[in-house]
C-alpha cells in the first residue's frame, strides 16, 4: 500500500468517477483503475461497484475511508515536520459518532473546552456502528457519542448517559396532524413513514422503526441514507419521519410530535477510562453540565 493508491482511492470516493479522478490527479484512467484494483487485492475486498452509468462506494469502502484519510494525514504531517521542524503543541481529542448530524450537538461543549485548553485540536471519526466501537477498543478515538445499544457487549467500555431522547414524528407545519400534542399508532398508520436505512442507524432506533412498521407494505415506507434526506422528503410532503428529537437540532420549518407508547432512547458517551486523560474528563464534565438536551436523570 502506498500514498498514491490512497490518494487515488480518496479522489474516486470524492468524485465517484474514475474519469474525474484521473483528470484531477493528471494521470490516465487506466492508471487510476490499476491503483484501485491493486488496493482491493491487498485489502482482499471490493471498494467500489462500477456499472456503465455510475460508480458507488461499497460498505467496505466506507469503512476504509477514514483509515485512508488518517494514514495520508499522518504521512503529510510527518513530511512537514521534517521540512519545517516546529514544536507541535496541539492536544488532540478524538470523538467518534455515528452521523454528521450528531456533530452539531458539540460546538458549545468544544468551545468551552478551549477555554481550559487553548491548544485543543478536535478530531472526528464518523463511521458505521460496529467499526466505531472497534476504534474505541483500539484507542483510536477517546470517546464515542451514541445511542445506548441494549445488547452492547461490556467490552465496549463505560457508558455515561447524557440524555433521554424521545421519539417523534416529524412533519411540516402545514400538515393536518401538526396541531396534535401526541401521535398514536392510528395516526401513523394513515401516513407513509420516512425512516433511516437499518444499516445506517443504531440497533435501538432500528427496534423502534421495526415496531412501528410491522405489517406495513413496502410502498408505505421510505428508507433514507441520512437524517438530512429524511427531512428533505418530509418537507416535500412524502410522509412522516420517525426521528429522535434533539431540540437544538430541530428544523424551524417542521414540527416534532412525540409518539405515544414509545420509550425514549438513552443517548450518551462510551469511553474506556478517564485515568490519565484530562481532556476526556473535561469533555464528560462539560457534557454532564451543558449537554443541549434535557438530561434523562
Amino acid at each position: 500500500m502506498n500514498t498514491f493508491q490512497l490518494t487515488c482511492f480518496l479522489t474516486v470516493a470524492e468524485t465517484l468517477s474514475f474519469v474525474k479522478a484521473a483528470k484531477q490527479l493528471s494521470v490516465t484512467q487506466p492508471a487510476i483503475t490499476h491503483q484501485i484494483r491493486s488496493l482491493e487485492e491487498e485489502l482482499n475486498t471490493q471498494l467500489f461497484r462500477r456499472t456503465t452509468r455510475a460508480v458507488e462506494i461499497t460498505q467496505e469502502g466506507l469503512l476504509f475511508l477514514n483509515d485512508a484519510r488518517n494514514v495520508l494525514d499522518i504521512i503529510t504531517l510527518a513530511k512537514k515536520r521534517f521540512e519545517e521542524p516546529v514544536v507541535d503543541e496541539r492536544q488532540f481529542f478524538s470523538i467518534g459518532c455515528h452521523s454528521h448530524n450528531e456533530m452539531h450537538l458539540l460546538p458549545d461543549i468544544l468551545r468551552q473546552m478551549t477555554e481550559s485548553c487553548p491548544t485543543l485540536h478536535p478530531l472526528f471519526q464518523v463511521v458505521p456502528f460496529q467499526h466505531l466501537y472497534q476504534l474505541l477498543e483500539e484507542g483510536t478515538v477517546d470517546v464515542v457519542t451514541a445511542f445506548r445499544e441494549k445488547e452492547q457487549k461490556k467490552e465496549t467500555g463505560i457508558y455515561r448517559e447524557l440524555a433521554l431522547v424521545r421519539m417523534t414524528g416529524v412533519l411540516p407545519t402545514s400538515h393536518p396532524l401538526a396541531e396534535k400534542e401526541v401521535l398514536d399508532r392510528d395516526d401513523l398508520l394513515a401516513q407513509r413513514l420516512i425512516l433511516l436505512d437499518p444499516q445506517r442507524c443504531p440497533d435501538s432506533l432500528n427496534a423502534v422503526q421495526h415496531e412501528l412498521t410491522t405489517g406495513r407494505t413496502v410502498s408505505d415506507l421510505f428508507m433514507c441514507s441520512s437524517v438530512d434526506v429524511c427531512l428533505t422528503l418530509v418537507k416535500a410532503g412524502f410522509g412522516v419521519a420517525i426521528q429522535p428529537d434533539f431540540p437544538s437540532l430541530r428544523d424551524p420549518a417542521l414540527v416534532y410530535i412525540p409518539i405515544e407508547g414509545v420509550e425514549p432512547l438513552s443517548y450518551g458517551a462510551y469511553y474506556k477510562s478517564v485515568t490519565g486523560k484530562p481532556l476526556l474528563k473535561l469533555f464528560l464534565q462539560l457534557c454532564r453540565d451543558n449537554f443541549p438536551v434535557q438530561p434523562g436523570r
